[in-house]
C-alpha cells in the first residue's frame, strides 16, 4: 500500500530514535498520557499578533484558529480541546516571552509564529520539544532550519512568492523592465526582497536598480523613498506591515508619481490600508499565498457567520494549522510535543479517511480511535513534506477595490518547487 507507507518518513524516523526524549517530554509537557481515547483535553496554545504592527490581520487569524477549537469543543464527543492565546505585539522579544508563557503552562504545540524569524523557534521550540505549525511565517530559510521536526506551516516559503512576484512584473504588468524594492526591516523583508531581485533579474530580465530598508512605524517614510526611487524604477516594490505602509504610502502619494504601478506583498493586504492613506491605490497590485483549498467556500462562509466580517488574509491557512495539530494531537493520545510532531504527517497527507471543516470534530474522534484520516484543507490540501513544508504553492494576485471586501482577486498563479527553488528555470 504505497499511500500508507509515503505516509511515514523522517517524523518517524524522529520517532524511534527520540522514544526516550518523548517519554521524558510526555511528564512534563501536559501530562503524556491522558487516559486514551475518552476524556481527553488536547492543550492547544496560539501564538499571534494580536497588537502591533499586524494586530489588525493577526486578531482575524486567531478568530480563525478558535474556529476549529470551538467545532470540538461544541460537538458530542469525550475529547475537549484547552487553549491559551498569547499576544506577540509584533515583536520578537514579545513572541519569545509569549511562547515561553505556553511551554511553562504545559502546551505541547501552538499555532504560530505570525512573523517570519527563527530566533523563537532557537530559544523556545526546538529545545523545548514543541510542535509549532505557523499559519503565515514564509521564511524560506526555514526549509534548512535545524528544527528537529518540530517546526511545519500551512503557507508556502517565500521564494515561491518571490517567483510569483517577478512573474507578474515579468509578464503581467506591461513595459516593466526596471524595480526598485523597499523592505521591512527583518527576515520576512529582507528575503523575500532578494528573492524577488533573483527572480525578476535571472528569469524576466529585468533589473532592481535599489533595495532599501526601511524601520517599522516611522513619523516619516521620506528619505527612505527618495533613496529607493532616485533612478525612476518602472515599478515600485514595497514589501511592509499595514501599519506602517499607511505612513509609507500617505508620503509616497504626497510627493511621488501616482500613476507608476506598485507591487504589493500579503503583508499589506488589508482592505483598510486605502482608507488609511486616503488614496484608493488603483495603481497597486499585489501577490500572497492563496487560500484555495478543497473546502475553502465552506470556511469562508462559516467564518463570516460567525464573526460578521470578511475572511480576511491568511485566516484560512490559520483554521488548517489550529485543525491539523489538533488532529495529530488526538492520533498521538497524549499532550507530548514529540507524540505530535510524529502524527503530523499521517493525519495530513494521503491516506485514510477524508476530514474536513464539515467533519472535523468527527475525524478529532477518529484519530483518537486510532483510525487513519487525511486532513483537506481551507487553505489548500495541507500536504507536509519532509521538511515541514507544503508540496505545492498557489500565490492569488489582487487588488484593491470598493467592494464590500475592498479587494478583488485578479488572477492565481501556481509555483513549481523548480520555479521556487531555482531562479531562471
Amino acid at each position: 500500500m504505497e499511500q500508507t507507507a509515503s505516509r511515514f518518513s523522517r517524523r518517524n524516523v524522529l520517532k524511534t530514535v527520540g522514544a526516550a526524549g518523548a517519554v521524558a517530554l510526555a511528564g512534563c509537557s501536559g501530562g503524556g498520557g491522558d487516559g486514551g481515547d475518552s476524556g481527553r483535553t488536547i492543550r492547544q496554545g496560539f501564538l499571534l499578533p494580536l497588537t502591533g504592527d499586524l494586530g489588525s490581520l493577526g486578531t482575524a487569524m486567531r478568530d480563525a484558529g478558535i474556529m476549529a477549537t470551538n467545532q470540538v469543543n461544541d460537538a458530542d464527543i469525550d475529547i475537549s480541546v484547552e487553549k491559551q492565546e498569547e499576544d506577540t505585539q509584533t515583536t520578537i522579544p514579545d513572541a519569545i516571552s509569549g511562547a515561553n508563557a505556553l511551554v511553562n503552562a504545559d502546551y505541547p504545540m501552538m499555532v504560530g509564529g505570525a512573523t517570519s524569524n527563527i530566533e523563537i523557534g532557537n530559544q523556545v521550540f526546538v529545545p523545548n520539544e514543541m510542535v509549532a505549525c505557523s499559519p503565515s511565517n514564509t521564511l524560506p530559510t526555514l526549509r534548512t532550519f535545524e528544527d528537529d521536526g518540530f517546526f511545519f506551516r500551512t503557507t508556502p516559503g517565500d521564494r515561491y512568492q518571490g517567483f510569483a512576484m517577478a512573474q507578474a512584473a515579468g509578464e503581467r504588468l506591461d513595459g516593466i523592465e526596471t524595480a526598485a524594492t523597499t523592505y521591512i526591516n527583518d527576515d520576512y523583508g529582507q528575503l523575500l526582497s532578494q528573492w524577488f531581485t533573483d527572480h525578476f533579474e535571472q528569469g524576466f530580465g529585468g533589473s532592481v536598480q535599489q533595495q532599501v530598508v526601511h524601520d517599522p512605524v516611522q513619523s516619516s517614510y521620506s528619505s527612505v523613498l527618495q533613496s529607493a526611487l532616485q533612478d525612476d524604477p518602472d515599478l515600485f516594490v514595497v514589501i511592509t506591515y499595514p501599519q506602517s505602509g499607511a505612513q509609507l504610502f500617505r508620503d509616497y502619494y504626497a510627493d511621488f508619481d501616482t500613476d507608476r504601478p506598485i507591487m504589493l506583498t500579503d503583508g499589506t493586504k488589508s482592505p483598510t490600508l486605502p482608507d488609511e492613506v486616503g488614496q484608493d491605490m488603483s495603481n497597486a497590485v499585489g501577490t500572497m499565498p492563496a487560500a484555495d483549498g478543497p473546502t475553502y467556500d465552506t470556511f469562508v462562509s462559516m467564518y463570516e457567520e460567525e464573526y460578521d466580517n470578511a475572511a480576511a488574509a491568511f485566516t484560512a491557512q490559520t483554521y488548517d494549522a489550529s485543525a491539523v495539530t489538533i488532529l495529530a494531537n488526538a492520533a498521538a493520545g497524549e499532550n507530548s510535543g514529540p507524540a505530535v510532531r510524529d502524527e503530523m504527517q499521517n493525519v495530513a497527507n494521503p491516506g485514510g479517511t477524508e476530514v474536513t471543516i464539515d467533519n472535523l470534530a468527527e475525524g478529532v474522534e477518529m484519530a483518537a480511535n486510532g483510525e487513519e484520516v487525511q486532513y483537506s484543507g481551507a487553505s489548500s490540501a495541507v500536504d507536509f513534506d519532509d521538511q515541514g513544508d507544503l508540496q505545492a504553492g498557489t500565490y492569488e494576485i489582487w487588488e484593491f477595490d470598493d467592494s464590500e471586501s475592498g479587494i478583488n482577486r485578479l488572477d492565481l498563479v501556481n509555483v513549481t518547487q523548480d520555479q521556487a527553488l531555482e531562479p531562471g528555470n
